[in-house]
């Protein structure tokens, strides 16, 4: 509504954000104003024709008056035409309406706890690879949808009006009049593809992001086939996961996140698609800026393996992420995030409890990794990978004899009591709740308050769900600088300690919880060690014997738009170091003579189960 004075006298007129003025016809309704409906012998009138979003600040003010001035003129000879005061309470009417609609917004993750369970059947290689360039309606809301940003500008304004609608988080009688894609490029990240876009609203108001983000897979092509298989076929159900996250928990969680506006995934081709408000980063275009933020100006984005570029002590942005991922479980324990029931339902659960061994493949007469000939397989290239192609970025004794007989018994050992340790993992419900699959600081995002606070919110949900407390910390904890982490362990430790049981958790044991995240430490090595022959694909074997340091550019910076092989470094790095210099390896020592064989009666397995009847040397 705007007021306006046309030739002394007030002038109430009603403005719609997309197709502008309303002005009076004879028969006492209204239609739009436009140019064309005034005489066209006036030459100031012969303009091209222009919808009234299209129209500049200066160019609506004028046309507002124009508009004004034609209703006033209609007044003295048109049918009776509505009062300033009647116009005034049909839009006091409608503004009710409107505020109860987005009212309801606020219950929307009530009213999707309320229906009934969404699960995920398992979707085979053979199924993806067959589907995926299929559409399919979504398994949480039943609309097809886009899964690139070429589809959604395809798709339009009209349908994500819609998504938004059956999501509840656009308000009916709102809708998208615009959509445009974003240049910036979002590269972070190793399971799925992003991207950046920009909406209008017909009617805006400060709680509806304009700026949003999506994440959908990676296509199936020659450079991201093994990505998209690794996330929609290994991993799953890691995205029907995050998208559920949103959908059920969004409003549940102890900390901030990005705020939903739709997700869906199928369940025949497992493309998906996820969009919430874009968090503002103040270096989203990639240009780093060395000046002092203002408070709550969000730092970064940051991005995995590179705690060098971090605005301050990396001890503090890992202190805050225990902190948070603490509360997350505390929040689980304490029943803030709802039923047992309805979290297994949402999210899964893993079998818990001592009665659960044949569920973990536990086998006391067996390697239970699997057959140790393909260990010691994938180990031996492991090590020649560490020890000779890449030894420029690994410490000097990952070279030495001595080492490298003490990383295979170690790694030997870890695959014959795989099983057995996951079994462990999970006996005791105090120790198993749930919480991010891998909190690193790139799925994180971090502001500091007036005082100079540090705070933090948390994205990228895929995989959320319960498990070992000691294996999340360890998958938050991996790709951080060894120096630091090694510094910190027991810091960090006694942080998420502390935090989870101030908030309603149990009190934890911290000779346990350590002894978990030395051994999921070792596990994580196990997925390093399988992945050297990926890292040889992304650095050919020859550019290796030019690589000095960790720092060159073919291997520290994205490859292919993907952090894979700097990630793969690190994290092997890093289980390599435990190893050497935290004794990990003694810990699996201390874990068979105390847990194996002392709390379950269990005799240690022989050389001749761990080795498969091979040497070392084989």
């Amino acid at each position: 509504m705007l007021t306006l004075v046309i030739d002394g006298k007030q002038e109430l007129l009603e403005i719609d954000a997309e197709q502008g003025p309303k002005v009076y016809t004879a028969s006492g309704g209204t239609t739009f104003f436009e140019l064309k409906n005034l005489n066209l012998s006036i030459s100031a009138m012969r303009l091209p024709q222009k919808t009234w979003k299209d129209y500049t600040s200066t160019e609506r003010t004028v046309l507002a008056h124009m508009a004004a001035k034609k209703n006033q003129s209609m007044r003295s000879w048109a049918a009776p035409l509505e009062t300033p005061e009647m116009i005034l309470a049909r839009q006091a009417e409608l503004q009710a309406i409107q505020e109860a609609a987005v009212r309801q917004l606020a219950l929307r993750c009530e009213a999707e706890r309320a229906r009934a369970p969404i699960s995920w059947k398992p979707m085979s290689l053979e199924q993806v690879s067959a589907k995926h360039a299929q559409r399919s309606a979504g398994v949480f809301y039943g609309l097809e949808f886009p899964w690139t940003s070429q589809m959604l500008v395809e798709f339009g304004p009209a349908w994500l009006t819609e998504a938004f609608q059956r999501a509840g988080t656009l308000e009916e009688g709102n809708r998208v009049t615009h959509i445009a894609i974003d240049d910036i490029k979002v590269t972070a990240g190793n399971n799925a593809g992003k991207f950046l876009f920009e909406v209008r609203y017909e009617k805006e108001r400060a709680d509806l992001h304009r700026k949003l983000f999506a994440k959908v897979p990676f296509a199936l092509t020659k450079e991201t086939k093994s990505d998209r298989l690794s996330s929609s076929v290994l991993k799953q159900p890691m995205d029907f996961y995050e998208i559920n996250t949103y959908r059920v928990a969004e409003t549940s969680l102890p900390m901030k996140t990005p705020k939903f506006y739709f997700g869906d995934i199928s369940n025949e081709t497992s493309n998906y698609i996820l969009i919430t408000e874009r968090v503002p980063f103040v270096e989203m275009d990639g240009t780093k800026r060395s000046r002092q933020l203002q408070p709550f100006e969000v730092e970064g984005p940051y991005d995995k393996c590179k705690d060098f570029e971090l605005r301050g002590d990396a001890k503090e942005y890992y202190t805050l992420i225990m902190q948070a991922s603490a509360k997350i479980g505390a929040a689980d324990k304490s029943g803030r995030m709802g039923s047992q029931k309805f979290l297994a339902s949402s999210f899964g659960s893993q079998p818990t409890g001592p009665d659960k061994a044949e569920a973990y493949g536990v086998n006391p007469q067996a390697a239970s990794g699997g057959p140790p000939v393909a260990c010691l397989g994938k180990l031996k290239i492991a090590i020649q990978f560490f020890s000779e192609t890449a030894a420029a970025v690994f410490p000097r004794y990952v070279t030495h004899e001595q080492f490298i007989s003490k990383f295979t018994t170690t790694m030997m050992t870890l695959s014959a009591y795989s099983r057995e340790i996951e079994f462990w993992k999970h006996q005791n419900l105090d120790y198993v709740a749930l919480g991010h699959a891998n909190l690193n600081v790139d799925n994180a995002y971090f502001w500091r308050d007036e005082a100079g606070t540090l705070d933090c919110g948390v994205l990228d949900w895929g995989g959320f769900g319960a498990s070992c407390l000691g294996h999340k910390i360890w998958w938050y904890l991996n790709c951080a600088e060894f120096d630091q982490l090694k510094s910190n362990m027991n810091h960090y430790i006694s942080t998420f300690i502390a935090t989870y049981h101030e908030c309603g958790g149990p009190l934890l044991d911290s000779d346990v919880v350590e002894m978990m995240v030395k051994l999921t430490c070792l596990s994580n090595l196990m997925f390093m060690v399988a992945a050297v022959p990926d890292c040889l694909r992304q650095c050919q074997q020859k550019e290796w014997g030019t690589v000095k340091d960790r720092h060159d550019p073919r291997i520290s910076e994205n490859v292919g738009g993907k952090s894979t092989l700097r990630t793969t470094l690190r994290v092997m790095d890093n289980g390599l170091r435990m190893i050497e210099e935290m004794q990990a390896d003694l810990v699996l020592d201390r874990w068979i003579k105390d847990v194996w064989v002392g709390q379950h009666g269990q005799m240690v397995k022989t050389d001749a189960i761990i080795f498969g009847g091979l040497s070392q040397a084989s």
